[in-house]
């Protein structure tokens, strides 16, 4: 019975050994909790794929089609064909859908009307002049958005290219819309440098094709706008992107295509259409 107690006792006190050398290992391990993380730990860890490869952390929750392949995302961009009582335009630029706390609206950039508007219009109103403007993916007319009128009409503004870049939204109240368009929302958080941010839209030489996706980088914010570079787009050699929208990793947006910058492009920043929005929906 001695014997027993003394076996008994020794294998506790190996136990306590063991344990207490196991404890000095574990403190020399560098914690490093990137080469630790299990399967469970990415169960449990609630930011999503694109926040976890580097994206900060924002305010809002991230879109769901975000972290899904861009092929899969949902129809965002679409392009413009217009109508006036003496000319149109089958395609001209490009427009998204914009949700807000007011309702959703139709987007495009202001400068699109210096190309493609009314021998008969000097301003940024249609008066009498148009029929219809209908927005639809370049690749399926069927899903289309048609406006009913300019939120933000200004007879006292005239068109012409010197447009500055922070004011260049054109927003529109919606007649019908179809159910296939996602709209996209405001970021609301400000934007960190070199984060990324996506072009969705087509050039005039992307033929009848799904909606592009060219991806870039912030840089900086003057004067009401956003400065993005992007590598492919520093050419300039194929327009046609003016009016498309520009998210954020997280599915947000940042601002509407505008104008080139030197080699970098130069966005509307989101106050204006905000501002906009308010005043007239109060």
């Amino acid at each position: 019975m001695k014997a027993n107690k003394e076996k008994f006792f020794s294998a506790r006190r190996w136990i306590a050994v063991i344990i207490l050398v196991m404890g000095f290992f574990l403190e020399g391990i560098p914690q490093n909790k990137t080469s630790l993380f299990t399967v469970e730990d990415l169960k449990h860890d609630a930011r999503t794929p694109s926040q976890r490869s580097g994206s900060p952390m924002i305010s809002q929750q991230s879109e769901t089609w975000i972290d899904k392949p861009q092929k899969d995302w949902p129809q965002i961009t679409m392009i413009n064909q217009i109508d006036y009582v003496d000319k149109s335009h089958p395609i001209a630029a490009c427009s998204f859908l914009l949700e807000t706390e007011k309702g959703v609206f139709a987007v495009t950039a202001k400068h699109v009307l210096t190309y493609f508007k009314s021998p008969s219009m000097t301003s940024v109103s249609f008066g009498h002049s148009l029929k219809s403007w209908i927005m639809f993916p370049k690749n399926n007319p069927a899903d289309s958005v048609e406006i009913e009128a300019i939120i933000n009409e200004d007879p006292g503004e005239p068109i012409d290219r010197a447009i500055p870049s922070n004011v260049d939204w054109l927003l529109f109240s919606i007649k019908s819309q179809s159910p296939n368009i996602q709209p996209l929302k405001f970021r609301v958080d400000p934007l960190q440098p070199q984060e990324k941010v996506y072009i969705i839209g087509w050039r005039y030489t992307d033929k009848d094709c799904p909606q592009v996706i060219y991806e870039g980088n912030y840089v900086e914010s003057i004067v009401g706008s956003v400065i993005i570079s992007t590598k492919i787009l520093s050419d300039n050699k194929t327009p046609g992107l003016s009016g498309s929208p520009v998210i954020d990793a997280h599915g947000h947006l940042i601002g509407i295509m505008s104008q080139k910058y030197g080699k970098l492009e130069k966005l509307g920043s989101i106050p204006y259409p905000k501002r906009i929005i308010e005043a007239k929906y109060r």
